[in-house]
């Protein structure tokens, strides 16, 4: 990829990261089936969900990748997760 761009958003009751790349891109099915080369987004994707949010990766050969994560706040914590 030559450009990657983060965005995080967070509010009341929600925060969401997505990461954008402009790379060659994979097929998203074989990721899903637990190859050894993409076990990192299996783990990410169970993380998301261990919180009570959700992991969605889009991407196809030959053209770039959408990482899109969401999870929901933490109830009583301020601005410095205090």
């Amino acid at each position: 990829a030559s450009t990657i761009v983060m965005r995080l958003h967070y509010g009341d009751d929600a925060v969401r990261l997505t990461v954008t790349d402009d790379g060659t891109g994979f097929d998203t099915g074989r990721a899903a089936e637990g190859t050894t080369d993409h076990y990192g987004l299996t783990t990410m994707r169970e993380r998301a969900q261990q919180a009570g949010g959700q992991l969605t990766i889009t991407s196809t050969p030959g053209q770039g990748t959408v990482v899109d994560a969401w999870v929901p706040a933490a109830p009583g914590q301020d601005e410095e997760g205090v």
